[in-house]
């Protein structure tokens, strides 16, 4: 009794320490993504940890896939980022033919009273002032105007209830899963002083003090449709400065909140060091009491083009946040960087994959972590896809694939190619089973072979004897075909 207490005893011990040894590896797999304070010091950024973004993210803007993260499905309010889903909208509209770059639209009392609001970010706009939409535009991205990103909106829905509907019908079609949009622009209903919506529109089921709110996820997702959909939006977010409305008496200059695009000529003032990031060339910023200082930031290294978020850096209270924010995205681009690629990983043409000849439609290319392959699967449905262990970040982004045809074989071809499979596989278990230094063994060997090597000729004669004969019969029965045909 007191030996089979023993047993048990080591028995239990042993499933102990498995389990313990189980666990510190499952711990290390899940400590294997660096930290955004790893991040920074491998980009040799100086920051305050308790500046660091409640959340952020990055994934490649060519595949939608996920690269890395931190918190990055805690809600939050984007500020004026939000934005960028109105001017969606606008380009939506615009591709479906409801006006174009060069619509004019005349700007109301009402539109220069929202421009005057202090509290919020606005540009100049003046009553009866015709602006086109391709300099509202540029006015909403850059210096963040809430009145022109109304001005557009409406353009698209003149019922500002209507529009907001039409930004969560959006918001979910994409596959934004946790995200309410309570306003158009970032800035709180209430803080438009009444002038939210268009004289006459039911207001009653708006939240006036409520704030937007999404998931760096969520928004990574946005800005990878965006992109993919409307990349012209790049040519506004990618300067330094924007000049609006040139040569009229309207015109103006802005300088990009975005200070992680490279400005050579230092055009930005008082901007607290130099914060650009080669390749950046876009997206937005924005700020609010609530979400404090965010980053919406894309760029573009040779083929790999990044998208990288930071929610909720600093503190509101400290407007150098606005600053701060920029090391941060920085240095997800600098990991993006330097740990990932985007290459092609099939050719288009013939090619040999699984011992299976196929003939691939379309070059096959992927974000793949650095020095590292993933394996090339042949489906049945006829394309060709990618074991790769980085996944899309929403399950609405498709994995990558191209298509492929069988390619058909010569018979004689394929005799000599699955006769030489089967030679070799046998060549290869004589030498595991059979003594080869046995000269008789040997000798039997060989004349095996030999005898095997004939009859492969005499099947190839065959086959191509067989062909030449249908051949010729076939093109006696076409002669005689013609003949009769001459003949009636």
């Amino acid at each position: 009794m007191k030996k089979f207490s023993l047993y048990v005893v080591s028995f239990v011990m042993t499933l102990m320490v498995g389990a313990t040894i189980l666990s510190q590896e499952v711990l290390a797999e899940e400590k294997a993504q660096p930290s955004m304070m790893d991040l920074i010091k491998e980009a040799n950024y100086q920051v305050i940890e308790s500046d660091k973004p409640k959340s952020a993210i990055l994934i490649d803007a060519n595949t939608g896939k996920f690269l890395w993260g931190e918190n990055e499905d805690s809600p939050h309010n984007p500020a004026s980022i939000m934005k960028l889903m109105s001017i969606y909208l606008v380009y939506d509209a615009m591709e479906k033919g409801k006006f174009n770059m060069d619509t004019m639209i005349e700007a109301t009392e009402r539109h220069q009273q929202i421009a005057n609001i202090y509290e919020i970010s606005n540009n100049k706009i003046v009553t009866g002032v015709s602006y086109p939409v391709k300099e509202l535009i540029p006015m909403a991205l850059v210096p963040s105007s809430n009145v022109a990103t109304m001005m557009l909106a409406e353009q698209v829905e003149p019922d500002a209830v209507k529009f907001l509907q039409m930004m969560n019908d959006k918001a979910k079609e994409l596959g934004m899963t946790n995200t309410k949009i309570v306003n158009a622009t970032g800035a709180e209903i209430s803080s438009f002083q009444g002038l939210y919506a268009k004289e006459g529109i039911d207001t009653s089921s708006l939240d006036i003090n409520g704030s937007n709110e999404t998931t760096a996820k969520d928004f990574s997702v946005f800005t990878y449709n965006l992109i993919k959909n409307f990349p012209q939006i790049l040519e506004y977010t990618s300067k330094p400065t924007v000049t609006v409305m040139e040569g009229t008496p309207n015109e103006e200059k802005f300088e990009t909140y975005n200070y992680s695009i490279p400005s050579p000529d230092k055009v930005y003032d008082d901007v607290d060091g130099d914060y650009g990031f080669e390749g950046v060339d876009g997206l937005k910023t924005g700020s609010s009491p609530s979400g404090a200082f965010n980053l919406d930031v894309t760029a573009k290294r040779g083929d790999l083009r990044l998208i990288a978020i930071v929610f909720g850096v600093g503190d509101w209270s400290d407007q150098t946040g606005e600053y701060k924010r920029h090391p941060f995205a920085n240095a997800i681009l600098n990991y993006g960087f330097n740990h990932f690629e985007y290459k092609e990983l099939v050719k288009k043409g013939k090619q040999t994959i699984d011992e299976k000849e196929i003939d691939v439609l379309e070059n096959l290319s992927d974000v793949v972590k650095k020095d590292e392959t993933p394996k090339v699967l042949i489906n049945e449905n006829k394309t060709i896809t990618l074991d790769n262990p980085l996944k899309p970040v929403s399950e609405k982004i498709k994995p990558v694939e191209t298509k492929y045809e069988t390619v058909e074989k010569d018979i004689a071809t394929d005799v000599v190619d699955t006769t030489k499979k089967h030679t070799k596989n046998l060549i290869d278990t004589l030498k595991n089973t059979v003594d080869l230094s046995n000269p008789i063994i040997k000798a039997a060997v060989i004349v095996f072979g030999s005898i095997l090597l004939l009859l492969l000729i005499l099947i190839i004669l065959l086959i191509r004897s067989n062909r030449r004969r249908k051949k010729a019969r076939q093109r006696q029965e076409r002669r005689s075909s013609r003949v009769n045909q001459l003949e009636e």
